[in-house]
């Protein structure tokens, strides 16, 4: 690898110069400083914001906003800060510097020596930094307090301290004598911490800790570990200051949670010293003072053999009236092995009656070991009910796991069909959560369906009917609530060989009385009562202008609205592309109030719990999306972030909503990018990327950051070419020859009307559903210089049958019915699969092409890839193939890889649309005996 470095730097010079502009082309140093705005947050109290600017690679920067002041304090190397519920303090972890601990990382230094973070608390009154090293994790109350509790590393006594100790020598030995379980859960040193009244208490060997949403209790499990595990639960009362020990003995406690009012805790407890151990649940509360236990192998409720999992989540209703836990047939000892590996048969072995395919099983296999159903237990009553089973697995208790029914779902009689249908069916249940009671409520649907708040109803979308449904489940009956409004709640824009899908649904009201749906525009208000009449909501706002409404969900844990409530909506214009938010009141159908507006894209806000105060972005395609404040009723928004001020140096670019008339007739929009000093009189190179969609996104910022697949338009542009992104829409059973119509139409109108682009040098990029229209465009046409398609599918024929190996699900389903539309079975439709692969076509293309797929691919098998490659090879088509080792469909968000591609697309492309030096990995490729010595980015001077 040497002089790799000088080598990068040396050809990621820019090759383009502009002589009248004092701006410099984008290059691939800057990628490492670019930063982003991450991790916002806003005090209860609205009076104060953090946000993290985080660089692609580097150290970050967290900074604190004063809202009254203006005022802004830096913190170096700050990450993941929150504010205390009472809005007195932020807390937050400071980072090691990456640039030593990559030092000392290339020095061997050992995990546990490496610098480790540290929690820092600043007093926003005071100003007062207080400091905790070699923290480990920490938490806050999330009401109304100001106590948190962290883990952290205590530093360990020096030889010298221990020698100094009295003790005895038949101590001493017999502390030698003690063996440790090695398996047992590590422990920490740990703190109750109150920075305002700088109340601390310290404990040591804790191995989990849980703290109330109000703050009033604080348990913790402390772990002694000599001879056999022993373990203690204690409970720190708040606001007495009193700890109490509530459980303690031989064995392993795990799970512990506190309830939101801090009057309970639950546990799981196993007296097991085996590996497989069987669990316990456990039940505290502050009105007996006892632990109790609720729940094990014995309980009748549950089936023979089955006990409470440690793999299950413990958690409280929201009126801490239940508790729930996870339960499943308790685990046995392996038997032991008495054979050598060398005699051990080792097969995969498919049967046509396997509900899935042997690679879907084993990609679920540790999913499946872990699977856990859920139990309830009704804390007044004392009763345990088994809400999940086998036949039933998953049970959903929403947000408010308080109400008297849950929705349960299975697809277990759909999984063998589910390699060919989409959208996938399930059978729902009405399950009873003070009875345990099940009730098939609607069989075989399609798509999600939504309980009612009371759980007396369920609605649902029909796709056959494109219909919205309510069923009453004490009656069985159903009714379509929507076939007579003279709007469409499917999916206006669906091109898909399978039935169109809704909208969806915005919200129920809390009290069950109506329900909030979306067409493509507006939001309708459908009442419960037995006319199950409708309005709409937003009076047609939505149509009439053009502008897709939706609801902005402003409290996490808010489920539901209510009848006179004031919500807040986000409107995005398809005609003008505006970006806008409003305000709608629900008590009638009334047009919605625009608040906020303009030529760019905005994101949901973020609203202080206390206050009138939000926190947003806005962005153009030349406007970073820093963090701006505002209140409710946007009357002076601010910018108070600046990530970039270094774009100002470098050459940008700018963008153009065209439109063209297709093949079909009809008009289309696509997005053209222009560098900042673009010049009419000129020629330009142009690049054309697509996928499916884009024109929306015209306002969508390009930071250039290194590639995990695609072109990057800001990176181009500044480098001196023009960036085509079409739209595509298909037709059923012609995907490829669709792309054709609208990549190839769309750049042939450009080109009759814009004479600055040069026809000559064109080329086109794309990845997955894209890399495959590359592909087939490819043996199609020689308008492109040149091509770079990543991860395609080159032959359906081939594909159809294979597996997508992340999921392990058969891809059939893929071109019957969704993204591939081919709308039928390989026998069915075998003109179709072949018609629309490039593998059949490969001698028709005279364009070189750069195909990326890497071989741990797990959406499109990379041998797809490779056929396309091994037959332009042997047919003497240039083509080259990159596959980053163990990379995924898309390059991991932190490999190296991302570098590297950036880099090689770019030197490809310029071979070819700008006549540079070949780079010796094209001219003469790196030899596998070469691989990491170089990576071939050299320049060879044309001759």
């Amino acid at each position: 690898m040497r002089n790799l470095l000088s080598l990068i730097f040396l050809f990621i010079l820019p090759t383009i110069v502009f002589s009248q502009s004092t701006k410099k082309p984008l290059d691939f140093s800057v990628y490492d400083g670019w930063r982003s705005v991450s991790n916002r947050e806003i005090a209860n109290d609205g009076q104060w914001i953090s946000y993290e600017l985080l660089p692609y690679k580097g150290n970050a920067t967290l900074e604190l906003y004063d809202v009254k002041n203006a005022q802004k304090t830096i913190f170096e190397h700050g990450r993941y800060a929150q504010f205390s519920s009472n809005s007195n303090y932020l807390a937050y972890r400071i980072k090691p510097d990456v640039d030593s601990l990559r030092q000392l990382k290339l020095d061997k230094v050992k995990k546990d020596k490496l610098p480790k973070d540290t929690l820092a608390i600043y007093v926003l009154a005071s100003k007062e930094k207080i400091y905790f090293p070699k923290l480990k994790s920490y938490e806050l109350a999330d009401e109304n307090s100001d106590w948190l509790i962290y883990h952290f590393t205590a530093e360990k006594k020096k030889k010298a301290e221990e020698d100094s100790t009295s003790v005895k020598k038949s101590e001493k030995k017999s502390k030698k004598a003690k063996v440790k379980d090695k398996k047992a859960p590590k422990t920490s040193s740990f703190s109750i911490y109150n920075p305002i009244s700088k109340v601390k208490h310290d404990f040591e060997k804790i191995t989990e800790s849980d703290i109330s949403k109000n703050g009033a209790l604080v348990a913790f499990v402390k772990l002694q570990n000599d001879t056999i595990v022993r373990s203690t639960v204690y409970v720190f009362d708040i606001k007495k200051q009193q700890l109490d020990s509530v459980f303690q003995t031989d064995g392993l406690v795990k799970k512990l949670k506190v309830d939101h009012n801090g009057n309970q805790i639950a546990f799981i407890f196993s007296a097991d010293t085996i590996k497989e151990k069987r669990y316990s649940m456990y039940f505290w509360s502050k009105k007996t003072g006892k632990s109790v236990k609720i729940a094990d192998t014995t309980n009748i409720e549950l089936p023979n053999k089955w006990t409470v999992s440690e793999n299950g989540k413990v958690f409280f209703s929201d009126d801490d009236k239940r508790l729930f836990f996870g339960s499943a047939l308790r685990p046995l000892p392996e038997p032991k092995d008495t054979l050598l590996k060398a005699e051990k048969v080792v097969v995969d072995i498919w049967t046509w009656t396997d509900a899935l395919l042997q690679p879907q099983q084993k990609a679920n296999l540790k999913k499946e070991k872990k699977r856990t159903y859920l139990t309830e237990y009704l804390i007044d009553k004392q009763k345990l009910i088994l809400l999940a089973n086998e036949k039933v697995a998953n049970v959903s208790v929403g947000y408010k796991a308080s109400q008297n029914y849950f929705l349960a779902h299975t697809n277990l009689p759909y999984q063998k069909i589910s390699s060919w249908e989409s959208p996938s069916k399930r059978d729902y249940y009405q399950v009873n959560a003070n009875t345990g009671q099940r009730k098939l409520a609607l069989k075989g649907q399609q798509g999600w369906v939504h309980l009612s708040p009371m759980g007396d109803k369920i609605l649902y979308f029909n796709y056959e009917e494109s219909s919205w449904y309510i069923k009453n489940l004490s009656t069985n009956a159903a009714q379509n609530i929507t076939s007579k409004l003279n709007t469409a709640f499917y999916n206006e824009e669906h091109d898909y060989p399978a039935l169109a899908g809704s909208y969806g649904m915005m919200a129920w009201a809390k009290n069950g009385k109506f329900v909030l749906l979306y067409d493509r525009y507006d939001i309708w208000k459908i009442n419960m009562d037995k006319s199950y009449s409708a309005v709409n909501l937003t009076n047609n706002y939505g149509r009439n202008n053009s502008i897709r409404l939706h609801y902005m969900r402003l409290d996490p844990d808010e489920e539901y609205v209510s009848a006179n409530e004031t919500v807040y909506l986000d409107g995005f214009n398809e005609k003008t592309k505006e970006d806008g938010y409003y305000s709608l009141k629900l008590n009638a159908a009334n047009t919605p109030k625009e608040i906020y507006k303009g030529d760019f894209r905005l994101n949901a806000w973020v609203k202080a719990k206390n206050s009138s105060t939000v926190i947003f972005q806005q962005q153009t395609v030349t406007e970073f999306p820093d963090l701006w404040i505002s209140n409710v009723d946007f009357n002076n928004p601010k910018k108070i972030s600046k990530a970039n001020p270094q774009q100002e140096e470098y050459i940008w670019t700018n963008v153009e909503l065209v439109k063209w008339v297709t093949t079909e007739g009809t008009i289309e929009e696509g997005l053209l990018y222009k560098p900042e000093n673009f010049d009419p009189n000129k020629k330009y190179p142009m690049m054309v990327y697509f996928y499916r969609l884009n024109s929306d996104n015209i306002h969508r910022h390009y930071s250039p950051s290194p590639s995990r697949s695609i072109i990057n338009p800001t990176f181009y542009a500044s480098n001196g070419y023009l960036v085509f992104i079409p739209n595509i829409r298909y037709k059923e059973g012609y995907p490829g020859m669709s792309s054709y119509n609208y990549v190839v139409g769309g750049t042939t109108a450009l080109l009759n009307t814009r004479p600055y682009i040069d026809k000559d040098r064109l080329a086109i990029q794309g990845q997955s559903w894209g890399g495959y229209q590359v592909a087939y465009i490819v043996t199609q046409t020689d308008m492109f210089a040149a091509a770079s398609a990543g991860a395609p599918v080159s032959n359906m024929t081939s594909a159809y049958g294979g597996i997508r190996w992340q999921s392990g699900m058969s891809r059939m389903f893929q071109y019957e019915k969704t993204q591939s539309r081919i709308g039928g079975t390989l026998w069915e439709k075998p003109l179709h699969y072949i018609e629309n692969s490039p593998i059949f076509y490969v001698p028709k293309i005279n364009t070189p092409l750069l195909i990326r797929h890497d071989d741990a691919d797990g959406a499109v098998p990379w041998y797809q890839g490779i056929e396309l490659f091994v037959a332009m090879r042997r047919l003497g088509k240039p083509a080259w193939f990159l596959n980053y080792n163990g990379e995924p469909h898309n390059l991991k968000s932190n490999s190296p890889a991302r570098k590297d591609l950036s880099i090689r697309m770019m030197q490809f492309f310029d071979v070819y649309l700008k006549d540079a030096d070949v780079p010796v990995w094209m001219s003469e490729g790196v030899p596998a005996i070469k691989k990491g010595k170089t990576l071939g980015y050299e320049l060879v001077p044309k001759k």
